[in-house]
């Protein structure tokens, strides 16, 4: 199997700017809750933002505490289980379950709510190459 993880970008709402790496092998949970794998509320953007414009955030409240889980085996089998009462949208289309079989081959952009959107792409390891001793000087 391939080495490399899946990669979670955050494109839009508080995760934007956000980047998560998930391992092959790991299941994590993706929500409002700080007791998820990946808490919205530990996103930057959000911590920015003063207690009163929190709550005042309607897209953020669209999202559950546990909005979604990720399971990932490798690159041919990424599986999102959707856990939120507001759905999650892929390329436009409500899921309950989904298994991605070629996100090395072709990213995938996700919403939970109406506004949080997640990129999910596969990066390879970067192999690093052996160095080569110095030169002597003569």
């Amino acid at each position: 199997m391939p080495s490399g993880s899946l990669v979670l970008v955050g494109v839009d709402g508080m995760v934007e700017g956000e980047i998560f790496r998930v391992a092959p092998g790991a299941q994590v949970v993706i929500g409002r809750s700080r007791s998820c794998d990946i808490s919205l509320r530990k996103c930057l953007r959000y911590l920015s933002l003063d207690p009163e414009e929190r709550d005042r955030n309607k897209h953020f409240q669209t999202v559950s505490r546990q909005h979604l889980q990720v399971s990932v085996e490798g690159p041919g089998h990424v599986e999102l289980e959707n856990l939120g009462a507001n759905g999650t949208l892929m390329e436009g289309q409500k899921f309950d379950k989904v298994t991605l079989t070629d996100l090395a081959a072709r990213p995938r952009e996700i919403v939970l709510g109406t506004k949080e959107r997640f990129r999910l792409e596969w990066r390879e390891e970067e192999a690093t190459a052996p160095k080569e001793p110095a030169a002597a000087s003569a």
